[in-house]
């Protein structure tokens, strides 16, 4: 009976498992744009390590344009904290655009 019981709770959990792709669950929406987001801060503070990342939101702008706001500390000659917002497209996921702004 217990024996039964544990296989049916099995054959449950197995067919919710499979429901669910594992990329629904790997990744919230914004890691994408957060990656980008580092490496145009790189790219953009050459002199400068990424030492803190945070997700700031996003902000639904129209059909065609959200932005995704980041905030990364950076290291080098004198600290920075730099606000990265990265403008996509949701429709194509495409990038449009991304805008730098230290914080002073």
């Amino acid at each position: 009976m217990l024996q039964g019981t544990f296989r049916n709770a099995l054959m449950v959990f197995a067919l919710l498992f499979m429901a669910f792709p594992a990329s629904m669950l790997a990744q919230p929406e914004y890691a994408e744009w957060g990656r980008l987001a580092l490496q145009e801060t790189k790219n953009e503070y050459a002199d400068y390590n990424a030492t803190d990342y945070s997700y700031q939101g996003k902000v639904y702008i129209s059909e065609q344009r959200e932005q995704f706001n980041f905030e990364i500390k950076l290291q080098g000659a004198e600290p920075k904290e730099v606000r990265v917002y990265v403008l996509v497209n949701p429709e194509t996921e495409q990038l449009i655009d991304i805008y730098f702004d230290e914080v002073e």
